[in-house]
């Protein structure tokens, strides 16, 4: 279960092959890029076949290499149990490899194969194949961990369309810049690779946004700073600072131009990806978010009057996300309580205070408006999708002081978090009245722990039900002293709660700060 090792592999493909110039490169030099362009490309099935291959090689010499460490994982289950299913389990390893390092290895893979022109659907298939591979074949002393298997493409989508769109975007940059080029290789490395092995000349742009990069991409990049005050129950103020950046990337041919028109879609044109830190004096933690909708209609009516769009335009469809938080930054009075109880006499029991949460969205509903007019514009959107997540549950410890004699699911004993299934919504707004600004942003995810799948079930004497729910929401309101700045107050409520047996702990903290905000 090091599928981020894996990684490696597709880096180390650069330069495996010789360019391909000819006829096509020089049709190439005369035709306009555009995201359309790139779609109709022929894909390279044999190129993403040896890349993958390369991928799954290097990681295998990095697991062995490894050996020492991952003999604690090695079950060493019969061969046929990895195809009856009864070695498919759900792994105990912590939610930062798996809801962090996992997807983020399925999204490298996945934008690899949308580099050699793959579809959607073709790039996910190579995505969850290489999973799947490493899973009963690498591994093959290991039980087959189900969560690997369904998070690591299925998470993987939405983070390498994204880093897929935004290597295409960087790519019709000037490229004789040293430090362009650097970006494109670090975040669009796919699309680096596929050009050089194909011996395609730079694309030709003539429509420049901005940025000096193709109009053809839509994008809105937004980068804040934040520090407040967290109140919570049990424990002091304290402070808390955060950084984050988060980019919106559309290749719907006309999205957000002075035209009118309606369209349905089905390539994943809009893709958003998010980062964001935050420390304290109690430590640090980082969340991350990503979305792609997949398939739908959208519908504009915009048009440019004194140097600005006026209009409106509508999207509804299906699309997929990955949500991620794992944070030691804030401290909860009901949290702490619940680490100092009395746990069982087990080397695996150890309590955990971070703050826990990873999910994989799967398709569902999305829903955006955008009102854009004279004196200002309005923006909503909305996500509400069937959800698998890893939750963190402090209410299990009140549960072990109670039990000491007994072994419950292992995850919750060894990392503090449980996996469940359920759902999740997503809401923003944004309202801009003149040079005020005002905002809303609200996530909430609820989950029943999927029970009976438990990584070592000869070790259990009772597998407890848990339930539990995330919810975070913030309001803002402010100034932008320009059309790309903002200064704003927030208030904002972060909230973790979770039923173990019968047991129950809330943790909440609330949020008083300030944001400064850059959007380029």
């Amino acid at each position: 279960m090091r599928l981020g090792l894996v990684s490696i592999g597709w880096i180390a493909a650069l330069c495996a092959a010789r360019p391909a110039a000819g006829a096509e490169a020089e049709a190439e030099a005369e035709a306009e890029w555009s995201p359309a362009v790139e779609e109709a490309r022929a894909p390279h099935h044999g190129r993403s076949l040896w890349q993958m291959g390369a991928g799954l090689a290097v990681g295998t010499a990095g697991y062995w290499a490894l050996m020492r460490r991952n003999v604690a994982d090695w079950d060493n289950p019969r061969p046929l149990s990895r195809f009856d299913g009864s070695a498919w389990v759900l792994d105990n390893n912590s939610i930062g490899v798996n809801f962090l390092g996992h997807p983020y290895t399925g999204g490298v893979a996945y934008s690899f194969a949308r580099g050699n022109h793959q579809s959607v659907t073709g790039a996910f298939a190579y995505s969850f194949l290489t999973s799947l591979l490493w899973e009963l074949v690498i591994e093959f002393k290991e039980k087959v961990s189900v969560n690997d298997v369904l998070v690591t493409p299925g998470a993987g989508l939405p983070i390498g369309e994204a880093l897929h769109k935004l290597g295409l975007y960087l790519d019709t940059g000037h490229h004789d810049s040293v430090a362009l080029s650097a970006l494109r290789a670090l975040f669009g490395t796919g699309v680096v690779v596929d050009r050089a092995l194909d011996g395609r000349p730079e694309p030709r742009v003539t429509s420049r946004d901005s940025l000096g990069f193709s109009s053809k991409v839509w994008h809105d990049f937004a980068l804040s700073y934040g520090a407040g005050v967290i109140e919570a129950p049990g424990v002091n103020d304290y402070a808390r600072y955060e950084g984050g950046l988060r980019l919106r990337l559309v290749t719907l041919e006309g999205y957000g131009r002075p035209l009118a028109f309606g369209a349905g879609f089905y390539g994943a044109e809009i893709s958003t990806l998010g980062l964001r830190v935050e420390a304290s004096a109690h430590g640090a933690g980082m969340a991350v978010e990503a979305d792609t909708v997949l398939a739908g209609y959208h519908a504009q009516s915009l048009s440019r009057r004194g140097g600005a769009l006026e209009g409106a335009s509508f999207t509804v469809g299906s699309s997929v996300g990955f949500d991620y938080l794992r944070s030691s930054a804030n401290r909860y009075g009901a949290v702490e309580d619940a680490v100092r109880q009395p746990g069982p006499d087990l080397s695996y029991h150890a309590p955990n205070r971070r703050e826990q949460y990873g999910a994989l969205q799967l398709p569902g509903l999305a829903v955006e408006l955008r009102l854009l007019q004279r004196w200002g514009g309005l923006e909503l959107a909305s996500r509400l999708q069937p959800s698998f997540a890893g939750l963190g549950a402090p209410a299990f410890y009140d549960w072990a002081a109670e039990h000491l004699e007994e072994r419950s699911k292992h995850v919750l004993h060894r990392q503090g978090y449980f996996y469940g299934w359920g759902v999740a919504a997503h809401v923003s707004a944004s309202l801009a009245l003149g040079a005020l600004r005002g905002g809303f942003q609200l996530t909430y995810g609820a989950y029943r722990s999927q029970d009976g799948w438990d990584r070592h079930p000869e070790q259990l004497s009772a597998d407890v039900k848990v339930t539990g729910d995330f919810l975070s929401y913030q309001g803002r309101f402010g100034v932008a002293p320009s059309p790309t700045t903002s200064l704003a107050l927030t208030l904002g409520v972060r909230r973790f709660r979770a039923d173990a047996g019968g047991y129950d702990r809330t943790a909440r903290g609330v949020e008083r700060g300030v944001t400064a905000s850059w959007l380029f």
